[in-house]
């Protein structure tokens, strides 16, 4: 046994952190993080009114009032029930502290965000996994089944669904929070990319829980925040758990400022990427590669024995892409990132001579 084990709780000696790309240069080019090709038009602004005005030495307002009431003029929906959170990940740190008991079942559907099960096992919560099914799609009928068998506390969706771009449709959500007595965790993280939401079903369910993330479709991921929508009174709970000034001054205002001068660019960046899914899948398959139908801002790509491989000719041409390769249910996998025109006619241009 390692010395230091002596000093660890049993959950923190089995951990494995969520993996990433380390040591990346600074001039690759990143096909490997989901994020947009471009921060949004307003990050000048936002640096020169710095200059002007930048209270650091304060605290900043602790409840986030302007940037809640922002973001119910984008949801369309109200204030109180939304909770602004230290990026999504915390987001999920949140939902699982305040649902899961020590033991507690959550279920998870693989392949999907990993930080669904390392947060939920951090704490204390036990994982169940009912696997997608050869097309990615929600084994439904076995999902209910397992649901009525293991009464989780939280069940997840990530819509669409990462790292594979699958959908799951309102009807099969609203069948899931039907015959679920814990919470419906639902991530539409990737939701601009899909322009479906299960928002609506707030007014429906008290246990449906949605988490939404600026580091997509809001060009910040550097930035950090996120936030919850669920009903009030989940809300309230949400509110006494997270940190109560989680969330940095320079993140909120740049969420602000975003959401007050650059929602048509939101819109825009949005619809730009659905036309380069459309065409970066199109000159994928015509290379031979088997292309995972999305409803993402990426592409699962099967590449077979050759993924990693093409994986490292690929990051030779100085291009990065995502192995999934070594992970159950994606053997043979890569994920690209689907970025702007000029950027993905590099990649398709990397394959051409590599392929």
């Amino acid at each position: 046994m390692n010395y230091t084990d002596k000093y660890l709780s049993e959950m923190a000696k089995k951990l494995t952190p969520y993996e990433w790309e380390s040591n990346v240069p600074e001039d690759i080019l990143r096909f490997d993080t989901n994020t947009l090709p471009v921060p949004p038009p307003c990050l000048e602004s936002f640096i020169n009114d710095l200059k002007i005005k930048c209270p650091i030495n304060e605290y900043g307002d602790p409840s986030y009032t302007k940037l809640k009431g922002l973001i119910t003029g984008y949801e369309c929906f109200e204030k109180e029930m939304i909770t602004v959170t230290n990026s999504g990940d915390e987001a999920l740190d949140i939902v699982t502290k305040a649902v899961l008991n020590p033991r507690d079942f959550f279920i998870i559907q693989p392949p999907t965000y990993e930080m669904f099960r390392i947060q939920s096992e951090i704490n204390r919560g036990v994982a169940i996994q009912v696997p997608l099914t050869q097309t990615f799609a929600i084994d439904l009928n076995r999902l209910l089944k397992t649901i009525k068998e293991k009464q989780p506390k939280i069940v997840f969706i990530c819509n669409p669904n990462n790292p594979t771009g699958t959908v799951t449709s309102t009807e099969y959500i609203e069948k899931i929070l039907k015959n679920s007595t814990g919470v419906v965790l639902v991530d539409e993280v990737y939701r601009e990319f899909y322009g479906k939401t299960s928002v609506l079903l707030l007014k429906k369910y008290d246990n449906l829980v949605i988490l939404r993330s600026f580091s997509k479709f809001g060009g910040m991921a550097g930035a950090r925040i996120g936030y919850l929508m669920a009903s009030s009174k989940l809300s309230q709970v949400f509110d006494a758990i997270r940190l109560p000034m989680g969330v940095s001054w320079f993140s909120y205002k740049f969420a602000e400022l975003l959401l007050e001068k650059n929602t048509a660019w939101i819109k825009s960046q949005s619809q730009m990427i659905m036309r380069e899914r459309s065409r970066l899948t199109k000159e994928l398959t015509e290379l031979g590669l088997n292309v995972v139908p999305s409803q993402a801002n990426f592409l699962l790509v099967k590449v077979g024995d050759k993924a990693k491989e093409l994986y490292e000719k690929l990051k030779d041409n100085n291009i990065l892409v995502r192995d999934r390769s070594n992970k159950p249910y994606l053997e043979g996998c890569l994920r690209v990132t689907v970025r702007n025109r000029e950027q993905n006619n590099q990649l398709i241009k990397s394959l051409r001579n590599i392929i």
